[in-house]
């Protein structure tokens, strides 16, 4: 499952408004990339980190969230998680009017799709 998500997240091509993404799996590595200046592998990776511990949190606390968005004060980091704990985290611009939402929704679609076609 991991490479084939891997291999999916690596063709992927950015939608507009998309600054930086990346993947966090279960065993707790991460792949990233980046479209603007400022977003460092290690800085996104450290970010999906944090999420992921987010998301255990709330879990524990007995809220199941799928998708999570944090406001930071440059851009926003949209992250899904699929029910295997892999996630997906998309920073995006701020500026509502320079971002694809349709572009976003389908990103997250295709993390979805993919991963579950890797299961079966």
């Amino acid at each position: 499952m991991k490479e084939q998500i891997n291999q999916w997240f690596e063709q992927s091509a950015p939608f507009e408004g998309i600054l930086a993404c990346g993947l966090r799996f279960p065993d707790q590595s991460s792949i990233s990339k980046s479209w603007a200046d400022g977003f460092e592998e290690s800085s996104i990776e450290n970010a999906l980190r944090c999420v992921s511990d987010g998301f255990q949190v709330a879990q524990f606390n007995r809220i199941v969230p799928t998708r999570l968005r944090w406001v930071y004060s440059g851009a926003f980091l949209y992250c899904e998680r699929r029910q295997d704990g892999s996630l997906l985290g998309v920073f995006t611009s701020k500026n509502l009017g320079s971002l694809d939402l349709d572009g976003l929704e389908r990103f997250f679609g295709e993390f979805q799709t993919v991963a579950r076609a890797a299961t079966l």
